[in-house]
């Protein structure tokens, strides 16, 4: 079996490293258990934001990889925050089974943070409504620092290890099955 897609759609190489890290081949410091092997894998690639949906389409026809599924890291800052919404949105109706996830970038003159609701600490220069916003689209996962790609890590290996045992479930459904003999959310 090929090892399922891991696109990283950023500017600079800091995410796509920080990628084949956690994610991809070098991903040993991010297993629960180091001596669990899978054959299941990443295959973490840099692509420009413009290019991810026709190489998820390119890799879903040419691919044997765990039903059609892969993954997107994209990078987001202010400069462009509503182009990448928005193909955020359109790979979301387009390729349902692709989870994606949102690193922010904060050097390129991010938005100042909003007041936050007394109850939400404050989330560095993005402020807690546009966080919402980014969620409001359906990714799994907003990362703010390179780090943060441990538990975007496990995200990836639970959904790999679902994919595996046939139970290919979206995000929202697969996170309320707590075993193999778990009934199935409608």
């Amino acid at each position: 079996m090929n090892p399922v897609p891991f696109y990283v759609a950023a500017t600079n190489r800091r995410w796509f490293n920080a990628a084949r890290r956690f994610v991809g081949a070098f991903a040993h410091a991010a297993a629960d258990d180091p001596t669990a092997q899978t054959t299941m894998t990443c295959d973490v690639r840099a692509v420009d934001a413009s290019y991810v949906r026709s190489a998820i389409a390119t890799a879903n026809q040419t691919a044997n990889h765990a039903n059609g599924q892969g993954f997107v890291l994209w990078e987001m800052n202010a400069a462009n925050s509503s182009a990448v919404s928005l193909s955020i949105a359109q790979v979301a109706v387009s390729h349902h089974d692709v989870l994606q996830f949102v690193a922010i970038d904060r050097s390129a003159g991010a938005p100042l943070a909003a007041t936050p609701p007394a109850a939400t600490p404050p989330v560095g220069t993005w402020s807690y409504q546009l966080r919402l916003m980014i969620q409001e689209l359906g990714v799994a996962m907003i990362a703010d620092r390179p780090e943060d790609l441990v538990q975007v890590a496990r995200i990836v290996q639970q959904r790999l290890l679902l994919s595996h045992d046939k139970k290919v479930l979206p995000l929202s459904q697969s996170e309320r099955i707590t075993s193999p003999s778990a009934p199935k959310v409608p």
